[in-house]
């Protein structure tokens, strides 16, 4: 039986570089260009050092990786993808001090041949035309909100009348967005039975629903909420040694802080309305919580609320 022999890869805009080693002891690395041509490149290389069955893993990039992982992924090959504060840590654990693509893929071969890492499954068309809808919707309130800003500030008539223009045409960007988000929302679509699972969650709209839907991975790839409190950066850190070193707790904030975003506000709504969260809330006051350690304990309460309901395909029920 063949070793699954683990590949790092660090991506960039233009190249990525690999690294991997078939026997612990030499490094084989390269560099390719991050294009089609590139990743089969790759695979020939692969093949000529006899490699056919690997674990590809890279750090979360944004889109520079996706095109890679995916060409991996429809090849049969296991992929995952990282949160780039994991390797960050664990190179500080192994003590490295330099920086470079090629010292990078290393560090991720050697993290991912020690570390059990969750594989990644890509997104269906319906859930990437939703994440880039809704992260588009976000950059154009953002841009929205500037210009207002700048708006209430400004007193040259020439100029205010330029910016109220702008805010105008991103107003129409914004409801044109808006429209493109419903059309997905089929009658009898996975998309469309998603949204209505979620809105069974008191403290949950359609527009908070989308934003989540957005943002969560497939769920498949975790095996409990634990998990994927996780990811969205939700578990809590602790600082505490002997009975000198009592820090105060907080979030690791090592997962998508796009989530926990999408997350806060829902948390605060749950908190008055969601009779399950009112009372885990009330009983966090009794015990002298501040208030932001409460919100945090919420929003990962409703983010395991939003686990099950998905997972199990049933609407909640307090």
């Amino acid at each position: 039986m063949r070793r699954v022999v683990s590949i790092g890869i660090d991506i960039s805009k233009q190249t990525f570089d690999c690294a991997f080693s078939l026997d612990e002891k030499i490094w084989h690395h390269q560099v390719f260009d991050n294009k089609p041509k590139g990743f089969e490149e790759f695979m020939k290389v692969l093949g000529n050092h006899k490699v056919s069955s690997f674990h590809a893993v890279m750090e979360a990039t944004g889109r520079y990786g996706e095109d890679l992982a995916e060409f991996l992924f429809a090849k049969g090959h296991t992929v995952s993808i990282l949160n780039p504060a994991q390797i960050r840590y664990y190179g500080k654990s192994c003590l490295i001090r330099s920086k470079t693509d090629k010292g990078d893929a290393k560090l991720i071969a050697d993290f991912a041949s020690k570390q059990e890492v969750n594989p990644w499954k890509p997104l269906s068309d319906e859930k990437k035309k939703l994440r880039a809808l809704e992260r588009c919707l976000e950059s154009f309130k953002q841009d929205k909100t500037q210009v207002t800003n700048r708006l209430e500030q400004e007193k040259d008539k020439a100029v205010r009348t330029l910016l109220e223009q702008r805010r105008d045409f991103i107003d129409q960007q914004i409801k044109s967005v808006k429209a493109s988000l419903k059309d997905l929302l089929k009658p009898e679509g996975p998309l469309k039975k998603s949204v209505t699972l979620l809105e069974s969650i008191p403290g949950i709209g359609l527009t908070t629903a989308l934003a989540l839907l957005a943002e969560l991975p497939d769920l498949s790839t975790f095996q409990s909420a634990k998990q994927l409190s996780t990811y969205a950066g939700l578990n809590p850190s602790i600082r505490s040694s002997g009975s000198s070193v009592r820090g105060r707790g907080s979030l690791s904030k090592m997962g998508s802080s796009l989530l926990r975003k999408c997350l806060y506000f829902p948390a605060m709504v749950a908190m008055r309305y969601n009779p399950a969260l009112k009372v885990f809330a009330d009983r966090l006051r009794e015990k002298g919580k501040k208030p932001m350690v409460i919100i945090a304990a919420v929003m990962r309460k409703l983010l395991h609320i939003i686990f099950g309901v998905l997972k199990k395909q049933q609407p909640f029920h307090a």
